[in-house]
């Protein structure tokens, strides 16, 4: 009586050394794998390999080249921080001259350009793609500029679909750390020229501190002028009661003239009088003369009439010298008169406008005096008002210059808008940004558990089912046929496995019908090659088939989970048939066909290996000892 393989009374009750062993040695595999392979998964970073593009374009800041893309390559590369203040002026080797990191938290970074990343993308070479774009070094050191063009630099990084399954955690967490200390090394940066433009003002603010000392200065001097000026006034007040005082006695000598002419007018009477005496004497002795004169002419009138000519000659001469003599006295005085008369008068009147024109010297004296000391007084009040000119000149000066340097220190410090603040805080606090573009949701995920699911679906199948048909071993029947049609059998059901999955898949992958086509295609046909390896494991094999089987599975998961497992067993992981496997249903996952042949070939390579050993192990168990063919008594319950 047969039961089935999933029935409680399937297998035997009696359990050899050599199947303890191998069931001990599962649990034991499982561990140990799982240990290997995992253990610190988060460690060991430089075993993922990562690719680093740098498309930067340099940027000038006061006259230094500042190349930030550069020196952040390099510090990927090389494991370290980029310093910004080390970037500026900078040489302009290449960032691939950078030595390689030696630090086993720092992936292996290569230096590539964006061609070779994206194939390397694709292909798995590189898990994970660092791009650093044109306008990286622009937009780090905007902070530096016009609030308005302050932006946030960014760098992106892409994830192989072919990746582990936690390497874009990882591929985060390294480029973050690296982003972080390149964040702060430019905060560090901005918080510099920050404190640098507060000494600038402080140098302005002292340059106007120095001119309003040369204000207050000014002002002093100005001050001082000011009381020159008020010296000169009060000399010039002095000046001018000396100027009073002379005009006081000026005005007194007028008044004494004016008291010595009182007696003028008598004084001027009396040679009125006298000069009239003169006058009527004069006037008598010309009247005499003229009298005579006329007689006289009568007589030689007479004489010339009756007497001899020369007589009348000489009468007639001395008549006309007479009458010369007449006219003469008679002028005469006339002119005595008048002359009398005046110098009567101004010999009267004389002394007393010598008296007044002495006091009105005295006076014009006193005047002078005056006039000098306001001449002092004027030229204190024009140094005063020169000193005070050129106090005001210093002050203006000193104001002219207080005004600049505030205006300096005005222009120095920025003033924001809140946009501006909201823009500058928000850059500043974090001018590099990663922008992680990882494969679409459950490329990383359901390709690897769909093998995972169908290579286990494989070792459930050699568990439920022969691996070797013993109904023909002892048959006609060639090997390679009882090999083939065990194949077949086990083939479909891995297929129609591979179906199964494929739906399920579906949900996470959310694919178009023809993709999903291509998909379930795929896994129907690694569904059919697992179960023929499996198949093949277990009959060339046995339970150590079975084992390897187990292992197998194991691997797959460990190298799926993580690219930090270590070396040999990742190279262990890539020569399985889960590898191709894996790429294979990647490929129709993302709709990329270029790695779709490949896979396929290693797969056939594979299940002609399955076949081959089947074949092997049912040509061993063909070959049965005589003492196997004696029937046994079989006690059934």
């Amino acid at each position: 009586m047969t039961h089935s393989p999933f029935d409680a009374r399937a297998g035997s009750e009696k359990t050899r050394m050599l199947t303890l062993a191998g069931l001990a040695l599962v649990p034991l595999v499982v561990v140990a794998l799982l240990s290997w392979g995992l253990l610190a998964p988060g460690q060991h970073l430089d075993r993922v390999t990562a690719a680093v593009v740098n498309d930067d374009r340099p940027v000038t800041t006061n006259g230094k080249t500042v190349p930030l893309g550069r020196q952040f390559a390099g510090a990927l590369i090389s494991g370290g921080a980029a310093s910004p203040a080390d970037a500026v002026g900078a040489s302009t080797s290449s960032p691939d001259e950078a030595p390689p990191s030696d630090d086993a938290s720092n992936f292996t970074w290569v230096l590539t350009n964006d061609d070779d990343a994206t194939s390397g993308l694709a292909s798995g070479t590189y898990a994970a793609v660092l791009t650093i774009p044109a306008s990286f070094s622009a937009d780090a050191t905007s902070i530096g500029g016009p609030a308005a063009s302050a932006k946030h630099a960014t760098v992106t990084v892409r994830t192989s679909p072919a990746a582990a399954l936690v390497d874009p955690a990882l591929t985060a967490a390294v480029t973050q750390a690296a982003t972080a200390s390149l964040d702060r090394q430019l905060t560090v940066q901005y918080l510099q020229n920050v404190y640098a433009g507060f000494n600038t003002i402080d140098q302005q603010i002292g340059q106007a501190a120095s001119g309003a000392e040369s204000l207050s200065s000014g002002a002093a001097t100005l001050a001082t002028g000011t009381q020159s000026l008020a010296t000169g006034a009060a000399s010039l007040a002095s000046g001018t009661q000396s100027l009073d005082a002379g005009a006081q006695s000026l005005s007194s000598g007028l008044g004494t003239l004016s008291a010595s002419t009182q007696s003028l007018p008598g004084q001027t009477a009396d040679l009125a009088a006298g000069s009239a005496a003169v006058a009527g004497g004069a006037d008598q002795v010309a009247g005499g003369v003229s009298d005579a004169t006329a007689g006289f002419s009568a007589v030689v009138t007479e004489l010339c009439a009756t007497g001899p000519a020369a007589l009348c000659a000489r009468a007639g001469a001395a008549l006309s010298r007479l009458q010369s003599a007449n006219s003469g006295i008679s002028a005469l005085a006339a002119g005595a008169d008048q002359v009398s008369a005046g110098n009567a008068a101004l010999a009267a009147a004389a002394p007393q406008i010598v008296d007044g024109i002495d006091a009105s010297a005295s006076g014009a004296d006193q005047v002078a005096a005056g006039a000098a000391q306001s001449a002092d007084g004027a030229a204190q009040v024009s140094s005063g008002a020169a000193s005070a000119a050129s106090g005001a000149a210093q002050t203006a000066s000193g104001a002219a210059q207080l005004s600049s340097g505030l205006q300096q220190a005005t222009q120095s410090i920025p003033t924001y808008t809140d946009s501006d603040i909201t823009t500058l805080s928000a850059v500043a606090a974090q001018p590099v940004l990663t922008q992680q573009k990882p494969p679409p949701a459950g490329v990383a995920t359901v390709p690897l558990f769909a093998v995972l699911a169908l290579w286990l679906g494989g070792l459930v199948t050699a568990l439920a089912r022969r691996a070797v048909p013993s109904r023909l071993l002892m048959t006609t029947v060639p090997s390679a046929v009882i090999a083939l049609r065990s194949a077949g059998i086990v083939a479909l059901i891995g297929a129609g496995q591979g179906v199964v999955v494929a739906g399920a898949a579906q949900f996470g992958l959310g694919l178009r019908p023809g993709a999903w086509f291509g998909f379930a295609l795929a896994a129907a046909f690694v569904g059919a090659v697992f179960g023929l390896l499996n198949q093949a494991l277990a009959a060339a094999f046995g339970g150590v088939g079975r084992l390897i089987a187990l292992g197998v599975g194991l691997i797959a998961l460990i190298a799926g989970l993580s690219s930090t497992v270590p070396v040999p067993m990742t190279g262990l992981a890539a020569v399985l048939p889960t590898a191709p496997a894996l790429q294979l249903l990647r490929s129709f996952a993302v709709g990329d066909a270029s790695g779709v042949w490949g896979a396929v070939g290693l797969l056939l390579v594979w299940t002609v290996g399955a076949l081959a050993l089947t074949f092997a192990g049912v040509a061993a168990r063909r070959n049965v000892p005589l003492s196997d063919t004696v029937p046994r008594r079989t006690v059934t319950a």
